[in-house]
């Protein structure tokens, strides 16, 4: 199977721009390979968790975050990737006085590496690693139950093995340990935003056209608070378990069509929320690329 760019991009471009699913997939660029997706997604909730226990609060009523997101991602070599991702964010409240909340959120730079890739059998094997820099963009409000992030600055290690068979059918998995730093709250203090663990596993089928999977992912935090009266949104420990599906076409030969759902399974501080994605990505023209 030829690996194309619709399999490449498609899994970043119908991401959520917040940290879900993690910016590094399980597929090489190439060398000289340049991609860029412009993609929206809504993600809704009326039901949240405090801690563990499912609740509604009609003073907050359903929260909506909604957005666009610019991804660029360019092949150095064939095995070294570099990656850009860049949301633009709105939250906001239908009940209540809550004020919405809109802005350019956190920029995520990334490098990927490959250092092993095997044929088994006439399939691929693919060992990846890589990081992921997080820095936020502007000063948005951080303390609040509606609001797009924790502008805290992070960095992210990742893990992952994909297993590609000549068909085009896939099964990737990969983990990752994601670091944040303290942020300061208006009310005068710092606050740690807590580290988390990030699990995803995926299987799909790719072609030169199409492009479709199934994926599961899983957020453990390492340390945090519940919410709760007088404690910061920051410093809450956010874990979820998410299951969503993903779907793309290639409509012509540089562009594709993308489309994804979510949905929350469990959760503790976050909202059970579903999510909608679609995008379109771009191939741009073949470069030289670095020898390295």
């Amino acid at each position: 199977m030829k690996t194309s760019t619709v399999l490449f991009v498609v899994f970043l471009a119908a991401s959520y721009a917040l940290p879900a699913q993690g910016l590094l997939n399980g597929w090489m660029n190439g060398k000289g390979r340049t991609a860029a997706a412009v993609s929206a997604f809504t993600d809704s909730y009326e039901r949240y968790y405090v801690g563990k226990q499912q609740t509604y609060n009609p003073q907050l009523g359903t929260i909506t975050t909604s957005g666009v997101s610019v991804y660029v991602g360019a092949g150095i070599t064939d095995w070294l990737d570099v990656v850009v991702n860049v949301p633009f964010i709105t939250a906001s409240s239908n009940a209540g006085l809550w004020e919405t909340i809109s802005g350019v959120q956190d920029m995520q730079l990334g490098v990927k590496v490959r250092p092993l890739s095997l044929d088994v059998d006439g399939s691929r094997l693919d060992v990846m690693v890589g990081g992921v820099y997080v820095q936020p963009l502007s000063n948005y409000v951080i303390d609040a139950p509606v609001t797009i992030g924790h502008q805290a600055q992070g960095i992210d290690g990742r893990a992952l093995v994909q297993y590609t068979t000549p068909s085009g059918l896939f099964f990737m998995g990969g983990i990752g340990y994601c670091a944040r730093t303290t942020v300061t709250l208006d009310r005068g203090f710092d606050v740690d935003v807590p580290d988390f663990i990030d699990a995803v596993v995926r299987a799909g089928y790719g072609s030169s056209y199409w492009y479709g999977d199934v994926w599961l992912q899983n957020v453990v935090p390492q340390s945090g608070t519940n919410i709760g009266p007088g404690v910061p949104f920051p410093s809450n420990a956010q874990a979820y378990t998410v299951v969503g599906a993903t779907l793309a076409y290639r409509v012509i030969s540089q562009l594709s069509l993308i489309g994804g759902v979510a949905g929350t399974i469990t959760g503790r501080n976050v909202g059970h929320s579903t999510r909608f994605n679609f995008g379109v990505a771009y191939d741009l023209p073949i470069w030289e690329g670095v020898s390295l």
